[in-house]
């Protein structure tokens, strides 16, 4: 797979397959947050089969790169037109994925939408009721417009991980999405 600059990024579609906290520390705008574990569930559902695909990655990823690739073949992505290394983005291109501490955002007051991510059946702890509202990421792409975009939207799974995929894909359709740290087991724990 060919390795790119940043000047050759042009109109392609980012997957940024970090794992969470780094992607929440710093990418770039439009990016997508798939990681290897959730890459081959979501791809299909989220990116266009018809458009190049460009990875960013970090340096310890390049081993799983090409196992990355003949996924996204597998999936039916054809243009992957290479990758990028994240450490080697301009800092000023990079934007921050705004996140909360569990026990911050048990103390909210205001008019907020809580989006829990994860799909019912998996539900085993349940969220705080609270302006609770519940698309499965699987989802959000058809039902994101559901939302009201003039709230804050809180982001909550099981552990963060989709629920900052989850808003990675809400920035990209405008929305200014916060990740819930920790996931719902922090949740558990702050309001205890």
């Amino acid at each position: 797979m060919n390795k790119l600059n940043y000047s050759e990024i042009k109109d392609q579609q980012l997957v940024d397959s970090r794992l969470q906290h780094a992607f929440q520390a710093g990418h770039l705008k439009g990016s997508l947050n798939l990681n290897p574990s959730n890459f081959e569930k979501y791809a299909a559902v989220y990116l266009d089969a018809d458009q190049p695909v460009v990875f960013v990655i970090s340096r310890e990823q390049q081993a799983e790169l090409d196992e990355m690739a003949t996924l996204a073949e597998e999936l039916g992505f054809t243009q992957i037109d290479g990758f990028v290394l994240a450490d080697e983005l301009p800092q000023e291109n990079l934007e921050t994925t705004a996140t909360i501490p569990a026990a911050a955002f048990l103390e909210k007051e205001d008019d907020y939408i809580l989006l829990d991510v994860r799909h019912p059946d998996e539900i085993t702890r349940p969220a705080p009721e609270k302006n609770l509202v519940n698309i499965p990421f699987e989802d959000l792409l058809h039902d994101h417009a559901s939302l009201d975009s003039s709230k804050d939207i809180y982001t909550l799974c099981g552990s963060g991980n989709r629920s900052t995929a989850a808003a990675s894909y809400l920035a990209t359709k405008g929305f200014k999405p916060t990740v819930i740290e920790g996931g719902i087991k922090a949740v558990q724990e702050a309001s205890h």
